[in-house]
């Protein structure tokens, strides 16, 4: 009877604790889980690095793209030889191409066989190929644009200019101009006795500090083809 009753009283203290402990388990603040820091870096922060310029000198050329076009008044600009020239021809490209003017003046289109060139303006030579084409369409409308100019020069020499040599003539340019784009004089140049010769013979003699005032337009005349500009 006795330990009836004690093995009872044992087993109400039990539930007792186990209550104690569960209600004090539910009341307790839960612990706050510890502060994460972030890595430390050990290499210092480096800014973005920009795309580099692109070098025109790489770049692909655009699909379809035409070729380069020398600068000349298609009116007034006289072809001649070894000028390379594009001609297209709208409906008909067959006729599409470029061509060099030969040493006889002449170019041979697929289709038209011989055309003369040399002496023509490109807006001429566009109306002689027209007239050409006639016999084999209705309305031809054909457009020349020159490429290239080779068959007018202008030639430097002596030992005082920078780069001697031929320069291609191909808009009208002065006196002055065209020493610039030959890189200029030498450092022992004679700058006091610039000759021009012209159809063989002694044109003008000036001096450079002449034509650089400004107050002498006469000695900065306008070359031509087949000149001669010395600097010894």
């Amino acid at each position: 009877m006795r330990r009836s009753q004690l093995c009872e009283s044992m087993r109400v203290v039990a539930i007792i604790v186990l209550s104690v402990c569960a209600a004090g388990a539910q009341t307790a603040p839960a612990s706050p889980a510890p502060e994460q820091k972030p890595p430390v870096s050990l290499s210092p922060a480096l800014p973005p690095v920009a795309n580099p310029p692109a070098d025109p000198s790489k770049m692909a050329e655009p699909a379809g793209g035409t070729a380069p076009v020398a600068p000349v008044d298609a009116a007034t600009f006289v072809l001649g030889a070894q000028d390379q020239i594009s001609v297209t021809m709208w409906d008909e490209h067959r006729l599409d191409g470029n061509y060099v003017i030969r040493p006889d003046g002449m170019i041979s289109l697929p289709l038209l066989n011989e055309i003369k060139a040399a002496g023509l303006t490109p807006l001429q030579l566009q109306d002689a190929i027209d007239k050409a084409a006639l016999k084999m369409l209705t309305t031809p409308r054909s457009h020349v644009n020159v490429v290239a100019v080779h068959s007018k020069h202008i030639y430097f020499d002596g030992d005082g200019i920078a780069q001697p040599g031929v320069m291609d003539l191909v808009v009208p340019i002065h006196l002055l101009e065209a020493i610039s784009a030959r890189g200029n004089f030498k450092d022992f140049a004679n700058k006091n006795k610039i000759e021009i010769l012209r159809d063989g013979k002694k044109f003008m003699t000036v001096k450079y500090k002449d034509i650089i005032s400004g107050k002498h337009p006469e000695t900065n005349p306008p070359l031509q083809d087949g000149d001669h500009v010395i600097v010894n």
